[in-house]
């Protein structure tokens, strides 16, 4: 086992973990920062509870019933013994469709005024079904901006949620490494303070065409 990543202050980790057809195994990797008292572990339960009601409200009706979201896991990131708290269950996706290929997803990006090479913020979202499908290439575009509207609402959902003090304050992404190191270190390292990048809901786009979460594939360039 590596070393634990370095600590960033006042930011969780969320983790939305499903399957599809019972079977086949997905998640979702997201960050917020957060302001007020730091959470305990039962609070990042009761922040993971209040996550998978935003998921239910606004992602499950783009996901056919077979795929299901069984937990979240909210984790303090402040330190390595700071708080962490799970959301247990079965919500099951409410799209009356049948389900499309195991490697197929939804690629959504956020923006990003740095630049360097790779890496740059985006979610592959198991959502769609085979009517969502126009031609094994790309999506229809109404599911493409329904997605948009969707997941632009459960992030801004997210956004404000409280408990115990602890108060999710913005949706953002973390950059563990860089290239160069100022002392002349090694070309690929692990950052000492890790950079957050604040990311708005509003700003993110969805790809028309059609995303893989097991293999990334190249996209389409105007």
């Amino acid at each position: 086992m590596g070393a634990p990543l370095n600590p960033v202050p006042n930011t969780v980790r969320t983790v939305f973990e499903g399957s599809s057809s019972g079977e086949r195994p997905w998640a979702n990797i997201l960050h917020f920062a957060y302001s007020g008292t730091a959470p305990s572990n039962a609070t990042c339960a009761t922040l993971a509870a209040d996550l998978e009601a935003q998921w239910s409200s606004h992602v499950t009706s783009l996901q056919p019933s077979p795929m299901s979201l069984t937990s979240v896991t909210v984790t303090d990131l402040t330190s390595t013994t700071a708080g962490e708290g799970q959301w247990l269950g079965a919500l099951p996706g409410t799209r009356g469709d049948d389900v499309i290929g195991a490697n197929t997803a939804v690629l959504i990006s956020y923006p990003s005024t740095l630049r360097y090479k790779g890496g740059h913020p985006r979610t592959y979202l198991l959502a769609g079904g085979n009517a969502d499908n126009q031609d094994g290439v790309f999506w229809h575009s109404a599911f493409q901006a329904e997605v948009a509207t969707h997941w632009t609402a459960f992030l801004t959902g997210c956004v404000g949620i409280s408990a115990s003090g602890c108060s999710l304050t913005q949706f953002c992404a973390i950059r563990y490494r860089g290239k160069f190191l100022p002392n002349g270190g090694p070309p690929h390292y692990y950052l000492t303070t890790p950079l957050v990048i604040d990311i708005s809901p509003t700003s993110l786009t969805v790809s028309q065409q059609m995303a893989s979460q097991r293999r990334r594939i190249g996209r389409v360039r105007a």
